[in-house]
């Protein structure tokens, strides 16, 4: 069996953090997983059918999930947490185990969480050319990362296997019959510090297309703060790497002294993907805001007035019924003259969700001037009402609806 130094003086052997690890790392990772599948709800909302994006992400639970597992379910059952001389004989032989399988899913998940968001950075400014380059390489450098510190967790010792055999309680490897060459301070700040830079530069790549958007100001702060969400990762990773720099991992001891290391671990990975989801959220958190104050929205019906203008009522219906246009003066029409107006309804897709944004992301109404390649309805002389309605008379009204992409003019 292998032998530990005896406990050192001052320390409490009956400290036991095991409750906050586990209860950390399945609470994070069951938020993950609600907001993917929120993301995934949000897509068929908006009938969209998930991207490369999408699955990236959700491929990133399986590797989040193996983390999880090793770190904060089975290293925790067997003595992570608590001193080693508290603990059974195999904690730190469990503690290896765990860590390996964790380093994996680790890398993993980070790396599918990266290449999501630049996914979806591609698929939102594709249109234009300058942002293909820096996503292009940002991809690149996340794949050398990913593919490189796999490599080394795999082949720091010799055989693999050495990495938690030397700690076997009943039969260690002995010293001549292993040999791990990587110094594990040293790869976790070479992991750790990459990660950093590359979620920095992840973040600051699509603010100067933001700020070329034609939006209000508060509306690019707005959609600049939904990117900048990301920042929060980051920091996780900054708190991560202090506890590394703290962290002494070459004592006998380490089944606690890995304790905040562990715990920052899984929650960066965790808190990634659920940050990566942000974004995508509106939708079914608009459904929601909807679904509650549309009926508050909706406007009476009244009987038309004499005067000598008639009025156009604009509407477009959703799954869940249908939303009111508010009105545009531009779509009143006269006797004395008339006006083309184009009538765009944009196709529920994010093919080029920044190409043109307006206030809910989905209709708009624009004069031909401003676009001519949309299909154009010519309002023509609308003959007023004139003095009051006979109760047996009949009045002609028009109403357009927006539904599936196409403009259905009806004559009632």
């Amino acid at each position: 069996m292998a032998t530990l130094p005896p406990p050192p003086s001052g320390i409490n052997l009956d400290d036991d953090r095991r409750a906050s690890i586990m209860v950390t790392s399945i609470v994070t990772w069951c938020l993950a997983v609600l907001v993917v599948g929120l993301r995934i709800v949000s897509r068929r909302l908006k009938n969209i059918d998930l991207w490369i994006d999408d699955w990236l992400i959700i491929a990133a639970l399986i590797p989040s999930c193996a983390h999880v597992f090793g770190m904060g379910v089975y290293a925790v059952s067997r003595g992570l947490g608590r001193h080693v001389w508290a603990g059974p004989p195999d904690a730190r032989y469990a503690w290896a185990v765990g860590l390996f399988i964790a380093e994996l899913g680790y890398f993993v998940t980070i790396a599918c969480v990266k290449w999501s968001i630049l996914a979806f950075y591609y698929r939102s400014f594709k249109i234009r050319s300058s942002v293909k380059l820096p996503i292009f390489t940002l991809a690149v450098i996340v794949l050398m990362w990913a593919v490189g510190v796999i490599l080394v967790t795999i082949l720091q010792c010799q055989p693999t296997n050495a990495w938690w055999e030397r700690f076997n309680p009943t039969h260690p490897l002995q010293p001549d019959q292993y040999k791990c060459t990587v110094d594990s301070v040293k790869f976790f700040y070479g992991n750790a510090i990459p990660t950093i830079v590359t979620d920095i530069l992840i973040l600051v790549l699509p603010l100067p297309y933001i700020t070329k958007l034609q939006l209000p100001r508060g509306q690019k702060w707005a959609l600049a703060g939904i990117f900048l969400v990301g920042l929060f990762v980051t920091i996780v990773s900054i708190v991560r790497l202090h506890y590394l720099l703290q962290g002494n991992l070459t004592s006998p001891d380490i089944t606690w002294n890995f304790v905040n290391i562990a715990l920052w671990s899984v929650v960066e990975g965790n808190t990634a993907i659920f940050c990566a989801c942000l974004p995508f959220l509106r939708p079914i958190l608009s459904k929601f805001t909807f679904g509650i104050f549309s009926l508050s929205s909706l406007p009476s019906k009244k009987q038309p007035s004499s005067g000598t203008r008639g009025t156009l009522r604009m509407s477009y219906y959703q799954k869940d019924g249908p939303r009111p246009w508010q009105g545009d003066s531009r779509f009143v029409t006269t006797t004395s003259h008339s006006r083309a107006y184009s009538v765009t309804h944009t196709r529920e897709t994010d093919e080029h969700p920044f190409a043109q944004l307006t206030d809910d992301g989905s209709e708009h109404s624009i004069p031909i001037k401003e676009r001519q390649d949309d299909s154009q309805i010519e309002l023509g002389n609308v003959s007023p009402v004139r003095g009051p309605v006979e109760p047996n008379g009949i009045v002609v009204t028009r109403e357009f609806h927006l539904q599936h992409q196409e403009v259905q003019i009806q004559d009632v």
